[in-house]
């Protein structure tokens, strides 16, 4: 990687700031029985730990033709597997599955739902293949570095989150901003969850601003959440976003609502797999063709999802197909297109941009070293999807989340008001008295700052991808007893043009975003609200500006 391109993705992070839910270290679908007396503690980070290290042993089966090797790899409950079930046609090695036809070799999936047993079998070598968000990875590495032959290699991605992960808060908590002081319970082996740290940021507000509170499991978390109305959110994942929120759940609490989920954050909670640096060195062969076989079953469920849904529901042992549905609906795999995009370095939102990210927000809370500093190409290893650039199917393939995953809200939205804001009064852009634009060319401090707060707007539009960008102008109060004096008539007409004014601020904002940082006008939305909202500091200036909200499609 070129020095300047790092240089800049680094500048590009401490303008974005950072989180993103860990869903390796989580636990997160682990399910216990109710422990009586469950309580939430505030906890510090540790470092991650793993079994004692081995080489990899590769089984073998034979299909009547000889003997070929097996990889086990070990799943947890999550409607992203569905591309690999289908690839494998199940659980058990077969002849059938696309990996014995395409590459010789077979595959046996194991239902294994604690993250610390997966990490101490890929240690072992029993295991030879995981699956991690790709925030979890400077974790991961900082790990397994001591012993070479385990450091991760990302050889592919897996899923998109999209939807299946959230943060739950109770009514008093409007907006992200609201979360400061307040008590957050999260789950996993550590509480500081990357999706969160990422929202925190967002809203500028210190990991030390808030009180994390630790319960080890997604069930005993949802009875802490039910049960202890100090705690004013959580951060979750489904089932329990939907649990909370039907009055026929155990766990429902009435008034608590989804801040923000997964589907707002585009592309940002990305779930890759990985092998051990040693088995990549010496099995590239069937790694490559393992890739391969995921973007062909990738292909395969998008044509038909049913026969992925059958085997999603048996080997997690659902209720039924619905259930499966629901599960799956919950993420986004990825076709080849879509997955080269997310290596791309000119991506908005790509892996090594994630990578320095995580690290950043990790060493902050303590999770990393203070001084660790990791580069992304210890742990990415595309060339076995780069080698499938010569297949016309598969280049062909759309990338139908280039702009959002939820194009089809179509932004029609009657009462935008009533929308749920993701984030808002995180970009004030400044204007001058009387003036409804500014000059991008000035070294006016004021002028450099919106310069710089532009650029963020962009970054949050382009991980915010599925969400409505509401531009509100507004003008200060300076003016409105004079008017008020005059009489109500006059008062109204002015109050009318006040606006007009603040609006076509908003207006230029747009402008400027759409042509000069490439915008798409179809999520911006202007606004003028006059003298109506003045800044609450009663500073003239402060209030001359346009406000940023981020809305939710849902």
């Amino acid at each position: 990687m070129k020095k300047s391109i790092v240089i800049g993705i680094v500048i590009l992070l401490l303008i974005v700031g950072g989180g993103l839910l860990f869903r390796f270290m989580s636990d997160k679908a682990e399910q216990t029985t109710k422990t009586p007396g469950v309580t939430a503690e505030a906890v510090k980070p540790v470092p991650l730990t793993v079994g004692p290290a081995s080489g990899y042993v590769l089984g073998s089966t034979d299909f009547g033709s000889g003997p070929v090797p097996v990889f086990r790899i070990p799943l947890d409950t999550w409607g992203g597997y569905a591309a690999l079930l289908l690839a494998n046609g199940g659980a058990k090695p077969n002849k059938d599955s696309l990996f014995y036809k395409k590459g010789k070799f077979a595959v046996e999936l194991v239902k294994v739902e604690g993250a610390k047993a997966q990490l101490d079998g890929y240690a072992a070598g029993k295991y030879h293949l995981l699956w991690s968000s790709m925030d979890s990875m400077p974790l991961l590495y900082d790990a397994l570095k001591a012993d070479k032959r385990l450091i991760p290699q990302v050889i592919g991605l897996f899923d998109w989150s999209n939807g299946g992960d959230g943060i739950l808060v109770r009514k008093n908590i409007r907006s992200p901003k609201d979360l400061k002081g307040k008590k957050i319970l999260t789950s996993g082996n550590t509480p500081f969850n990357f999706f969160l740290l990422w929202l925190l940021a967002q809203s500028d507000i210190k990991t030390s601003e808030v009180q994390m509170m630790y319960v080890g499991d997604g069930p005993a978390a949802a009875e802490v959440f039910r049960d202890d109305k100090t705690i004013d959110a959580w951060v979750t994942w489904e089932p329990f976003l939907a649990d909370v929120l039907n009055p026929a759940s155990p766990y429902y609490q009435e008034g608590s609502r989804v801040l923000i989920n997964s589907r707002d954050a585009n592309q940002l909670i990305a779930d890759v797999y990985f092998t051990r640096l040693d088995l990549a060195r010496e099995q590239g062969p069937l790694l490559a063709s393992f890739v391969e076989c995921m973007i062909e079953a990738e292909s395969q469920f998008t044509k038909n999802p049913e026969p992925a849904l059958r085997l999603v529901n048996s080997f997690f042992g659902l209720s039924g197909i619905a259930e499966a549905r629901s599960l799956v609906s919950n993420v986004h795999l990825p076709n080849y297109t879509e997955s080269r995009m997310f290596f791309d370095i000119e991506n908005p939102i790509n892996a090594s941009k994630i990578f320095y990210l995580a690290q950043e927000y990790y060493k902050a809370v303590g999770s990393l070293a203070a001084d660790a500093s990791y580069e992304p190409e210890s742990v990415l290893l595309t060339k076995f999807l780069e080698q499938l650039e010569s297949n016309k199917v598969y280049k062909a393939q759309p990338n139908r989340v280039l702009n959002s995953f939820n194009k089809q809200a179509a932004f029609d939205i009657a009462d935008l008001e009533s929308q749920r804001v993701v984030l808002t009064g995180d970009f004030e852009l400044y204007f001058d008295a009387q003036k409804i634009d500014f000059d991008l060319s000035s070294k006016r401090p004021e002028m450099v700052k919106n310069k710089e707060l532009l650029a963020s707007i962009i970054e949050q539009m382009q991980i915010l991808g599925t969400t409505l960008v509401k531009l509100v102008g507004h003008l200060d109060t300076s003016k409105v007893e004079e008017f008020r004096s005059q009489g109500m008539q006059a008062f109204n007409e002015a109050s009318s043009q006040a606006k007009l004014i603040s609006k076509r601020r908003a207006e230029f904002v747009k402008k400027v975003l759409v042509e000069q940082y490439g915008a798409d006008p179809e999520r911006l939305i202007t606004e003028g609200k006059g003298w109506d909202q003045p800044a609450s500091s009663g500073d003239a200036a402060r209030s001359r500006r346009v406000e940023v909200r981020f809305l939710s499609f849902e």
